[in-house]
């Protein structure tokens, strides 16, 4: 069973934030197609809370680089008061369900607004 990997995230509250990630091979490194596949995102107060905070709208950006964009609307994280978040990405392979990256989030309040 594979363990998510650790990645963090800063973003400041009311702007838009986006996220290219690549899905490569463990192994090599090399990027895995993933045309067909879906993705999402979301934001929480804790792993655990039934709540979600806010959503990236993930899409598959390049399926043959594995490339997926994800990106949090500036109206989205207007949202998120600054503090301490925890957030996770996941893959919907044909039903089936692989969290790829986790993590918190330090959400720094914006001053112009």
């Amino acid at each position: 069973m594979a363990v998510p990997a650790d990645q963090d995230l800063n973003i400041t509250r009311g702007d838009t934030e986006t996220l290219v990630i690549t899905i490569t091979s463990d192994d090599t490194g090399t990027p895995i197609d993933v045309s067909g596949r879906t993705y999402r995102a979301q934001i929480r107060s804790s792993q655990d809370s039934r709540t979600v905070k806010a959503s990236f709208v993930c899409v598959v950006s390049d399926g043959a680089a594995g490339q997926v964009t994800c990106t949090l609307s500036a109206a989205d994280s207007s949202t998120l008061s600054s503090g301490q978040y925890f957030w996770d990405f996941e893959e919907n392979a044909s039903g089936v369900i692989t969290t790829i990256l986790s993590g918190s989030v330090t959400v720094t309040a914006d001053v112009t607004r």
